[in-house]
């Protein structure tokens, strides 16, 4: 017969601590300095008890109207919201200043409360996946629900409802009073193309970036080299390369091509002479180093790229900084009626990828088969499939390089068409067929500028030819 001890089952006591809830509410009483310390850390859902939860309303609401923080002005807060005498009336706040000798331990018992309330986070969710499990006729659905609930508790504490505007208006007062102060505290992330990173300031958080182009004119190798010199410029940010079409290895050659200036064609066919070994080997080391990860399933459905970001940012419990995905057209979304919806679906998903992981998503494209066969300079309406490409994005750029021009050695216009932020226009590029890099290079080698330039300067017409735009973003 089983002994009396294993019969008893395990208590499971409720992730929560009354007596540190109190200390730190009597600290708050009583220590201005533990107010300003540690307030901000703590939200209402870190208390259990709904007593102390509107204890902490009232403080914080004091604590950011600038009001003196005491017995006094929280009970009198509380008075006005109606909540006092549930509360336990002003007895109860006096006891809790008296209760509390100092507010010596104040930060210990904040992680106790941050430490509980996390936990009584997760039991939350846990019970709303296992609803959501019961209710699922979708496996891919649930585990994109679970995946996503688990990554908000995770990622963030902070109530995500309503702001008054008030606050939302002093944190951007402060940073641009921080921007002014240093201007490099506006930067985004930097591509490592002066020029590119010159007009932008760097690619800014949840930004949805589109990079269309014809076939063969470099979109990958543009891409690729955005990600190595942002990989070499600092090891430690995380960038995710998802690869729809080319192998991870043929991409990994394209990389160590960009960075050592190695051609692709004396690796091909086995011409490398030392020097060129060396070089790889010491680019080899470099990618070795950075936080580049590749992902080289195809068909993949929007659903399948985020969830495979929130797992990254569990798993690794760090940020993302920056993902490429090469590219949209080969992306799928199940259960659109045309081509049409679907793009556009997938277009929508891009842009709340790029606002739930806070980072630059870099959305690489096709254009439309009419513009393939005209000669102009590609624009918006280009966009293949859907124009909601266009509405979604906060800048799209076209590649573009005229056909006359030497496959290995040209130059390439990247074609700013939209900059929510700033103004539009264009950029010129090297591209170096053979070793798939490209480097700025000056505006005036753009072929279409050069040959307006040389028709001014022969007196014949303006010296624009489809040129410059200034105009400002939408």
């Amino acid at each position: 017969m089983p002994s009396e001890n294993k019969e008893k089952k395990k208590i499971r006591t409720y992730p929560a601590s009354v007596e540190a809830e109190k200390s730190v509410l009597g600290a708050f009483l009583i220590d201005r300095n533990a107010v300003n310390d540690h307030i901000n850390r703590l939200a209402e859902r870190d208390f259990s008890l709904a007593s102390h939860k509107s204890i902490f309303a009232a403080m914080k609401e004091l604590y950011l109207e600038d009001h003196p923080l005491d017995i006094v002005s929280v009970a009198d807060k509380m008075r006005l919201k109606g909540t006092l005498e549930e509360a336990g009336d002003f007895p109860y706040l006096s006891a809790l200043a008296t209760g509390i000798p100092s507010a010596a331990g104040c930060g210990y018992y904040v992680d106790i409360l941050k430490r509980d309330g996390l936990l009584r986070a997760l039991l939350e969710v846990s019970k709303d996946i296992a609803e959501n499990v019961y209710e699922s006729e979708n496996e891919e659905e649930s585990l994109s629900y679970a995946q996503q609930r688990i990554l908000a508790v995770t990622q963030s504490r902070e109530d995500s409802a309503l702001v008054p505007i008030s606050q939302i208006v002093d944190d951007e007062m402060h940073r641009i009073e921080e921007q002014h102060a240093d201007p490099d505290a506006a930067r985004g992330l930097m591509t490592g193309f002066s020029n590119f990173d010159y007009v932008t300031n760097g690619l800014q958080k949840s930004n949805l970036v589109i990079l269309a182009a014809r076939p063969g004119v470099g979109k990958t190798a543009f891409a690729l080299n955005i990600a190595t010199n942002v990989a070499l410029r600092d090891e430690n940010k995380n960038i995710l390369i998802f690869s729809l079409e080319m192998a991870s290895g043929e991409l990994v050659r394209r990389m160590l091509c960009s960075i050592t200036g190695v051609s692709n064609t004396n690796i091909s066919k086995s011409k490398l002479v030392m020097d060129e070994f060396i070089a790889l080997n010491s680019a080899r080391q470099q990618l070795w180093k950075s936080h580049i990860y590749v992902d080289q399933t195809t068909l993949q459905t929007p659903g399948d790229i985020l969830a495979k970001c929130r797992r990254f940012m569990i798993e690794h419990k760090a940020n993302i900084d920056l993902v490429i995905i090469d590219y949209m057209q080969l992306m799928t979304y199940p259960g659109k009626e045309s081509r049409q919806q679907e793009v556009a679906e997938i277009s929508r998903r891009m842009k709340l990828l790029a606002k739930e992981i806070d980072a630059p998503v870099i959305v690489l494209s096709q254009m439309s088969r009419s513009a393939e066969i005209n000669k102009d300079k590609p624009q918006l309406h280009d966009l293949r499939d859907s124009g909601s490409i266009e509405q979604d994005a906060d800048i799209v750029t076209f590649l573009y390089k005229e056909k006359d021009q030497d496959p290995e050695n040209t130059i390439v216009e990247l074609i700013i068409a939209k900059f929510r932020n700033g103004k539009t226009g264009s950029l010129a590029f090297e591209w170096h067929g053979s070793t798939f890099r490209v480097e700025p290079t000056d505006e005036s080698r753009i072929p279409a500028f050069r040959r307006a330039a040389e028709r001014k300067a022969r007196g014949e017409g303006p010296a624009s030819e489809g040129g410059n735009g200034e105009a400002e973003g939408s």
